[in-house]
């Protein structure tokens, strides 16, 4: 073997070693993402503990859940809104959102908010 073919073995052994290193490294990150995700869906975390801080949420006739998650984002009541789209795409609220004014607080979980924003028509024909 000469050094000509040694030179371009070797090149070609760190070429595959830093193409495999890269792989590794975007393997593990998507990893990582995939798992941070998957716990801000299914851990259902409030944004803050204790009383909170309550805020007033509109939900409009029509209104997409992925747009009322990005409102909810929005004033602080959610960390992620596709976190909460899916979460809603995988509860028994799935396209349930129900018109109306809402007081949500930061200190509910996402469970707490659907609740309350998919049952209002029930409670208030309950009501009557």
């Amino acid at each position: 073997m000469n050094a000509k073919q040694l030179l371009g073995a070797v090149s070609a052994m760190i070429i595959k070693i830093a193409l495999s290193a890269v792989v590794i490294v975007v393997v593990f990150r998507l990893a990582v993402y995939a798992y941070d995700f998957g716990y801000q869906v299914f851990a259902d975390i409030p944004v803050s503990e204790g009383e909170g801080r309550i805020v007033s949420v509109v939900v409009s006739e029509g209104q997409s859940s992925r747009e009322f998650a990005k409102i909810l984002e929005q004033k602080g009541l959610i960390n992620d809104a596709n976190a909460f789209y899916i979460y809603e795409r995988l509860s028994d609220y799935k396209d349930q959102l129900q018109p109306g004014v809402y007081e949500l607080s930061t200190s509910m979980k996402a469970e707490e908010m659907l609740e309350i924003v998919c049952h209002a028509e029930e409670e208030t024909q309950e009501a009557d």
